[in-house]
């Protein structure tokens, strides 16, 4: 796992790009200590690179990697698993190669097949640059899950990319640019910076899936998956087989590798699936609370398993200190506060391991959230037009009916996608923002490209429930991988994500709900299959979550700092608020009206990003 930077110029003209590069490798050290290097064309491309050695752990692994004839360099972050068959088909077509890297099969399939066949058949978590110096052409390409970060700024004179957002923002390109209001309000509701847009203009996160070529200035964008809206119930495959497979998969590597132990359910089967193939080492952070603990289960599973499980248990103090950590972690505002002990879960495992395995994925492709079920009852009011709605609402509001079938929301958004589009905010989004903001939010791009498949608008229960899966993976899901992403490589750590592999992802599309959601409980199958390698009792537990005391927090040590932040905000974040509701916002918290602690956080957050990651380089 690595960072990659690099900065296209449209015009073939000599523009060093040294001191920006060697001040982005300086930054983005922590995505790969182990070595860097950087590449020119002398002309009009310039690429970087650091990188965390996994596989291979010579230098012939060192990038940017130049093809023997001199002609293309790859930049690439990331892991492909299913390297060996291309391999070998390459070595029949007479490619040599000097490493055992994966870095090195990418580059010659993308010279002999090109970007799409690699994309529709390579099997991992990337980001990659891939330049043709001949014919000028740069392709960049993210995984189809949305894994590994790539971002891009664009001007009128040239394109910069890399894993970090602070340097595209700080890159001359872009540097004096404005805030992109639209994109400004989309985080204020989701906690994070959706794809597709940027919060300075000019910039964007590039959608998971996609690839774009540039070539004598002209960008094209290409979709190679999107997650589709309908079910194809046929597969050769079982659950358990396709499972296996990812998992073993993953474990390639010539560094240790351990797994993320939760005491849920995705973590501890990912974990049972590594330890069939060989002993691993398992990680979970505890804390004295039992009442959110979830430890003492994590430690059940690994005895269970036979793991060489590690425990830390953590204090509130531990937490608070990570603050500061979690602000340098993240190079774009970010609003989900559970990234604070992901962070302190990242750098305990680090002590053991290069590598980690994480069950993230299993709740978005199983239907695995509390209100993916509840849509089942919800979602169906859209089969009745606006003006029925409109009379169910009144007759519930005056008979007091409760629990109430139809609520404002169904009276306020026209369709089912749109209303379970809300249902993904972060808390006091609803509330706040149109009182508080003094623009719209943008909506997330892949609602736009979703209102483009006629499915998304039928309203019988597996059609709802399909546009909540694609809606939970598109949208929901890229903020948790975002998350783990950042705070694992703040910490110089590969985490890898089994249960969002090709084959897994595949598997999942030939399902229907009614495989996954039994009696208000999702992801049932997941459930059932954990049950046969350990117990009931232990798998079917209510879910306890790590929650950390952030609305103490910010009532008691973090309360001058907010006050004296929020009400007095940078002139260019200033002139987007009002700042008397800001106020209100606080005084209602801070006296125990309500708790606002996601909302506030995210104006904090947004602060603290403005502050420390805005103007650091001067070229």
């Amino acid at each position: 796992m690595c960072g990659i930077v690099g900065v296209l110029n449209f015009k073939k003209e000599a523009i060093t790009e040294g001191p920006f590069l060697k001040w982005a490798l300086e930054t983005m050290y922590h995505r790969g200590p182990d070595s860097n290097g950087t590449w020119t064309n002398h002309q009009n491309y310039s690429a970087g690179f650091v990188r965390l050695a996994i596989r291979d752990l010579t230098d012939h692994g060192s990038q940017p990697m130049l093809s023997h004839c001199g002609n293309y360099v790859l930049s690439f972050n990331g892991e492909i698993y299913n390297t060996d068959p291309f391999k070998s088909k390459l070595i029949k077509e007479g490619v040599s190669f000097n490493s055992t890297t994966d870095t090195e099969v990418l580059l010659y399939a993308l010279i002999h097949w090109g970007a799409e066949y690699v994309l529709d058949n390579f099997d991992g978590i990337f980001a990659f640059a891939f330049y043709n110096n001949k014919a000028n052409r740069l392709v960049l390409a993210r995984d189809r899950a949305g894994t590994k970060p790539l971002y891009v700024g664009v001007s009128d004179e040239g394109m910069v990319y890399s894993s970090q957002y602070d340097h595209i923002i700080n890159h001359r390109f872009c540097k004096n640019n404005f805030i992109d209001t639209g994109a400004l309000g989309a985080y204020l509701c989701l906690g994070y910076v959706p794809e597709n847009m940027g919060i300075i203009s000019g910039t964007y996160l590039l959608p998971h899936g996609y690839f774009v070529t540039i070539e004598n200035g002209e960008i094209t964008t290409h979709e190679y998956f999107a997650y589709p809206l309908h079910t194809s119930t046929h597969t050769n495959q079982t659950l358990p087989e396709t499972l296996q497979q990812s998992v073993e998969s993953q474990l390639v590597s010539d560094v240790a590798v351990g797994t993320f132990m939760s005491g849920g359910v995705d973590s501890p089967l990912v974990s049972y699936y590594a330890n069939k193939v060989a002993p691993i080492q398992s990680f979970t952070i505890g804390v004295t609370d039992k009442s959110i603990n979830e430890s003492e289960a994590a430690q059940s599973f690994a005895n269970i398993f036979k793991t060489q499980h590690h425990c830390k248990t953590i204090t509130e103090q531990d937490l608070f200190k990570t603050i500061a950590d979690n602000t340098k972690a993240f190079s774009e505002p970010f609003a989900d506060f559970s990234s604070i002990p992901t962070l302190v879960l990242s750098q305990f495992a680090r002590q053991h391991v290069t590598v980690a395995l994480s069950g993230d994925g299993g709740d978005e492709l199983f239907w695995g959230y509390p209100r993916n079920s509840k849509m089942l009852k919800q979602g169906l009011q859209y089969q009745k037009n606006k003006v029925q709605r409109f009379a169910g609402f009144i007759r519930e509001k005056f008979t007091r009916s409760s629990p109430r079938t139809i609520i404002k929301k169904h009276l306020e958004e026209y369709d089912f996608p749109a209303f379970y589009y809300r249902s993904l905010f972060i808390t006091g989004a609803d509330h706040w923002l149109p009182k508080l903001f003094k623009h719209k939010a943008a909506r997330s791009w892949w609602m736009q490209q979703l209102y483009k498949e006629p499915e998304a608008l039928q309203t019988d229960a597996a059609s709802l429930m399909n546009v909540v899966r694609k809606l939970e993976f598109d949208i929901h899901l890229q903020r948790i991988l975002l998350k783990v992403d950042r705070a694992s490589m703040y910490h110089s750590l590969e985490v890898r994500v089994p249960l969002l592999s090709n084959q897994v992802i595949a598997y999942s599309t030939h399902l229907p709900y009614t495989d996954c959601v039994k009696e208000g409980t999702g992801k049932i199958n997941l459930k059932e299959l954990l049950i046969q390698h350990s117990n009931r009792e232990l798998v079917m537990q209510p879910k306890k979550g790590f929650i950390i005391p952030l609305g103490d927090w910010i009532k008691g040590a973090l309360k001058n700092d907010i006050e004296n932040k929020l009400l007095n905000m940078p002139p260019d974040l200033d002139m987007h608020f009002n700042k008397q509701e800001i106020a209100n916002l606080l005084k209602q918290h801070f006296t125990g009206e309500q708790d606002w602690s996601w909302f506030i956080w995210a104006l904090y957050s947004l602060v603290n990003w403005n502050d420390y990651h805005r103007n650091k380089f001067n070229d």
